[in-house]
């Protein structure tokens, strides 16, 4: 090659247009786009905290934390497990399967809007707030928006549309933000925050068509499907059971035990402690777990290096953070709310202790479950059950309602145990990757307490 044309060359590949074209493709990166996307919506969320509670009393957010755990709870009870159906499934593009699911959920969401409003007026005498009862009953129509929304928002990614779906759920979710705010404004209580539901909800429908191809669905019951469905279905849903009283119990009991303000003192901690919680989520469904269902279903003989490949980095940087979350606790909780929600500093550092496990524990659940040990779910769920009865019962016993939230904080350790001795029957494991990340977390904890210790008088 001349001078000339190698010069040539040189300055194609760094024309402006392909710096753009190679920055572009960077930022497009699944990994990139979720980082992103929960970096936005946790952005959102703090400034939307900020707003509404300035706006409404801490009361409002007890009786959001007891309607939340209430549809939570009749939702889980029968989670059929769509999203990791529609994205293994070998099948997964066929119209008449697509048909099938998204009929079933329909079907499942009307079901659940129903129960829900029949179960209104005893949950909210049992919860002794019988004022809660019109609320919970109207809360059941989100069920139903839900389940009109296409399957393309499952089908997304099986293509890996990551950027594109992160894209609409950004958009639903300032919706959300502007509508609850403008309505608190307005209204001044709980009424704000479920009608800004019901927008969001109806827009994220509405779009789950507009935004993707082939997004229309009709009413089918193709048996086939229904069985591969169930078959695959049945450890879901009794893990979703299992989780659900994991999940839940501590919510249960303290919205009977706590007074509003106190309980929603733990909600807003909760909802903090969700932020890393929502990029473990995510990251561990719509990147890992695509990556390895395809490498299972192309027959990759390098299942465990492709696992820990593929999350190293962000499982490193993630457990720093999630880290300096815990250490920092106090200055995020000062910083976000006025004075009279300093009592929730010490829930958010118990609570995020399971955040800081919840990604090596989903990215080795996704792992297990995209080559086919589906059991393992429901193994981890019986652990935590077990877990959360004892220590949970003992802790109380001893510490009162604190004990309660320390079982709850530490539940996901045992559950990564036992997932670690799955990986390792898989020949999935790698110890050394495992200790790594526990070892950067607590480097993180370390940096948030001395920022706290350092940065903290400054903010007073």
């Amino acid at each position: 090659m001349s001078e000339q044309t190698a010069s040539q060359a040189w300055q194609n590949r760094s024309s402006p247009p392909a710096a753009w074209s190679r920055l572009r493709d960077y930022a497009a990166r699944d990994t990139n786009v979720v980082v992103v996307s929960v970096v936005l919506n946790n952005l959102l969320r703090a400034v939307s905290g900020m707003v509404l509670t300035r706006l409404l009393v801490p009361e409002v957010f007890g009786i959001s934390g007891v309607i939340a755990s209430v549809q939570f709870t009749v939702a889980l009870a029968t989670d059929l497990g769509f999203q990791a159906f529609v994205v293994r499934q070998e099948n997964g593009e066929d119209k008449r399967f697509l048909d099938t699911v998204w009929t079933v959920s329909l079907i499942r969401s009307l079901l659940l809007a129903l129960a829900v409003a029949a179960l209104a007026v005893p949950l909210s005498r049992t919860f002794g707030k019988p004022e809660l009862a019109p609320l919970i009953a109207a809360s059941g129509l989100t069920f139903v928006i839900e389940g009109l929304a296409s399957t393309s928002l499952l089908t997304a990614l099986r293509h890996r549309l990551i950027l594109r779906l992160s894209a609409l759920e950004l958009v639903v979710l300032i919706v959300q933000i502007a509508a609850s705010a403008a309505l608190a404004w307005a209204w001044g209580n709980y009424w704000a925050i479920l009608v800004g539901l019901f927008i969001s909800g109806l827009l994220k429908t509405v779009l789950s068509y507009a935004v993707f191809a082939g997004s229309r669905r009709w009413f089918r019951l193709d048996r086939e499907t229904l069985r591969a469905l169930w078959k695959f279905a049945r450890y879901v849903t009794g893990s979703s059971i299992i989780f659900l009283l994991i999940s839940q119990c501590d919510k249960l009991v303290l919205a009977k035990l706590m007074p509003l303000d106190q309980f929603g003192f733990y909600i807003l901690a909760g909802n903090l402690a969700s932020a890393p919680l929502a990029f473990a989520a995510n990251y561990a469904s719509r990147v890992l777990y695509p990556a390895y269902a395809q490498a299972w279903r192309d027959g990759a003989d390098d299942l465990r290096h492709r696992f820990y490949e593929k999350r190293r980095l962000p499982a490193l940087l993630y457990g720093f953070a999630a880290g300096g979350v815990i250490g920092s606790a106090p200055m995020i909780v000062s910083v976000l709310y006025d004075d009279r929600y300093a009592a929730a500093a010490g829930y958010l550092q118990i609570l995020c202790i399971s955040s800081l496990l919840a990604l090596p524990s989903n990215a080795a659940n996704e792992a297990l479950t995209a080559t086919g040990r589906i059991s393992a779910t429901l193994e981890a769920s019986v652990v935590k059950l077990v877990w959360l009865t004892v220590a949970g019962f003992v802790g109380y016993l001893v510490l009162g309602q604190i004990g309660l939230v320390l079982a709850v904080g530490l539940m996901e350790a045992p559950a990564l145990v036992v997932k670690w001795l799955r990986l390792r029957l898989a020949g999935l494991l790698d110890m050394r990757e495992e200790l790594l990340f526990l070892a950067v977390g607590l480097a993180g904890v370390g940096s948030g307490w001395l920022g706290t210790l350092l940065i903290g008088p400054l903010l007073v």
